[in-house]
């Protein structure tokens, strides 16, 4: 280490085109690395007798994806059930491949089509005008461990009042369902050694011991500015998952010693295999199977691999945890779902249910940039002390997922009810030249639109700081169905965001905020960015209209789908689908809606619960 720092300098003389490379490397590596995979596993399909627990076609439990809650409801399942049941796991993907477990990676690997679901809106009328097409892109992970996989890895549980909604206005007051219930779940997961692992209550509200590592990571340039700003302002700073969740804060994020902590990693490959578990990679479900003896019951699956057709039976149930695009879909493919939508598709109904018709999701909008030091610019920072940073020590900023440094939350008055509605996170990440096509790709944001915009900052190189504000709790939902009946073919997604008006205004208030804050403190004293965001010319500048330009511009998809298989809806309060035996899902699409915060610890959270309510009924 000391040889390489005498030799290098912390910062290049001159730009190198890391951000011209690094994607398309990464793109090649990440295509090649499932290629491979894909090649093993048919060889081994072809020419290799399955091992015990994989033979036959009839199980105790088929679980329907390897996701974020897949891998944890499987993994749970098997080891409380060892060796009566026998359980198989049918997963689209792979294994993830090593590069997504490099945290600073996570943007440039959201939409590699070897190893992500990728989908598309229909064009916004409200929202998401600077995007291509008028669509708001989302992604979602098609490997063993999913999206927790691709995301950014922020460990973010919500407010604990949305939780006790779920309690009173979805699960008709039931008390398992409140969040003095639900935190042990958190907990159970939970190995704590995050920012605030010396806070005095920190066992109160976090686990130790679970399999999940919750830590943090070094390298935060301008974290501390921001807090500074904060305190300045009178802003509270804290622990967001604890007692109180409207303040600033540090990240806490799912790593582990410098790499990505997925749920397959920490529920699967780091803490054993259960011989009970059978993983089919490279399984596409396409049809659900049931039996018409009397209620209608979830009897088999039909899925695909290699261009084959397979059918397998489950003796007890069958555990959709495809995620809140893939459930839904999966539901109204085998005629589970609105009665009228199931019609237009000729797709006979099983049972009549709103599937797809609670869809939410966060919606967010960029503010900044701010012209402010220090920051991580690709083209000057990619220096080989990084990569032995982070290969020897895990620190650095190969470690920092997406250059996030610091946080916060706050309550908006258009909040109802009133709780923090709000969330930002601070991006110190620098002006480059190909940042236009990067912001295009990671969010669907016109190429062109944005070259124009950042002129001729990106083209020197400029350190910045973008606030990445989103709106925790929208009034405006929206639906997904069917556009065929090819599983092939992506659903509709129409999350109509900003269709409420209160949305639009509640983000307002939340990016006058930040402008504030940077403008007026001593700690960040920068001015907004003075460029004139393309189609926003009309009204004047830093106005409350141009501010709402900027915000309907911006608008779309921070990939925390969920609502569509709500509790209360389409589940009961065990999450079996109602009128249905046989059935449960268990995943994201299960949340009623929106917490205040990222879906991710959310859905482990109900993954875990949902496996020990299959685990009681298993033992009677």
């Amino acid at each position: 280490m000391v040889f390489f720092r005498a030799i290098f300098p912390e910062r290049w003389p001159f730009p190198k085109p890391f951000t011209a490379i690094l994607p398309i490397a990464l793109s090649i590596a990440v295509s090649s690395w499932v290629a491979l995979d894909r090649s093993k596993d048919f060889i081994s399909h072809q020419f290799s007798p399955p091992p015990p627990r994989c033979q036959g076609d009839t199980f105790d439990y088929i679980i329907v994806g390897g996701g974020t809650a897949g891998i944890v409801v499987a993994t749970r399942i098997a080891n409380a059930t060892f060796p009566s049941a026998r359980i198989l796991l049918l997963e689209a993907g792979g294994e993830p491949p090593i590069f997504n477990n490099v945290p600073a990676f996570d943007l440039y690997l959201l939409h590699e089509e070897a190893n992500a679901w990728i989908y598309n809106s229909t064009p916004q009328q409200f929202s998401c005008g600077a995007c291509d097409d008028r669509k708001s892109i989302t992604t979602r992970g098609k490997m063993l461990g999913g999206s927790s996989q691709l995301n950014f890895m922020y460990y973010v549980r919500g407010n604990k009042e949305d939780f006790n909604r779920w309690q009173w206005e979805d699960a008709e007051g039931d008390p398992q369902w409140s969040y003095p219930e639900l935190l042990p779940y958190f907990k159970k997961s939970e190995d704590y050694h995050g920012a605030y692992k010396d806070d005095p209550q920190a066992q109160e509200y976090h686990g130790k011991g679970g399999l999940l590592n919750v830590g943090t990571y070094d390298f935060m340039p301008g974290a501390d500015q921001l807090l500074a700003a904060a305190r300045e302002k009178g802003y509270p700073i804290g622990d967001y998952n604890g007692a109180k969740q409207d303040v600033f804060h540090l990240m806490d994020m799912t790593t582990q010693d410098g790499w990505r902590e997925s749920t397959y990693r920490a529920f699967y490959k780091d803490t054993g295999k259960p011989p009970n578990l059978c993983i089919r990679k490279f399984a596409h479900v396409t049809k659900l199977l049931f039996s018409f003896e009397g209620k209608p019951k979830a009897v088999g699956v039909t899925y695909t691999k290699f261009k084959k057709e397979y059918t397998v039976k489950a003796r007890k149930e069958i555990i959709l945890s495809a995620g809140a695009i893939g459930s839904p879909k999966l539901l109204l493919l085998s005629g589970v779902g609105p009665e009228e939508d199931l019609k237009e598709m000729n797709i006979p109904v099983v049972m009549n249910l709103p599937v797809g018709k609670n869809m939410q999701d966060h919606t967010y909008s960029l503010v900044g940039p701010f012209l402010k030091s220090p920051a991580i610019n690709v083209n000057f920072d990619s220096v080989p002390q990084i990569v032995t940073d982070f290969l020897f020590k895990g620190r650095g900023v190969m470690a920092a997922p997406a250059s996030v440094a610091g946080g916060a939350f706050f309550q908006s008055p258009y909040a109802s009810p009133a709780y923090p509605d709000l969330q930002i996170s601070q991006f110190s990440a620098g002006l480059y030249p190909e940042l236009p096509q990067n912001f295009n790709y990671f969010l669907g944001l016109n190429e062109t639109i944005l070259d124009r915009w950042f002129h001729p900052y990106h083209l020197e190189n400029r350190d910045a700081r973008f606030i990445l504000l989103w709106l925790g709790r929208p009034k405006s939902f929206g639906y997904l169905k069917l556009a065929s009946r090819n599983p092939d073919v992506n659903p509709i997604l129409e999350p109509r965001y900003l269709e409420h008006e209160d949305d639009a205004e509640a983000l307002l208030y939340g990016f006058k905020k930040v402008v504030d804050l940077f403008e007026n403190t001593k700690a960040l004293n920068t001015p907004y960015f003075q460029n004139i965001l393309p189609g926003c010319e009309a009204p004047v500048f830093k106005s409350d209209e141009y501010y709402r330009c900027v915000i309907r511009q911006f608008a779309g998809s921070f990939y925390h789908h969920v609502g569509t298989c709500a509790l209360g809806k389409v589940v009961d309060n065990a999450l079996r689908v109602k009128g249905i035996d046989g059935l449960r899902v268990v995943d994201a699409s299960i949340i009623p809606r929106t917490p205040n915060g990222n879906t991710q610890a959310a859905t482990i959270m109900v993954a875990e619960k949902g496996a020990d309510m299959i685990v009681e009924d298993f033992n009677g």
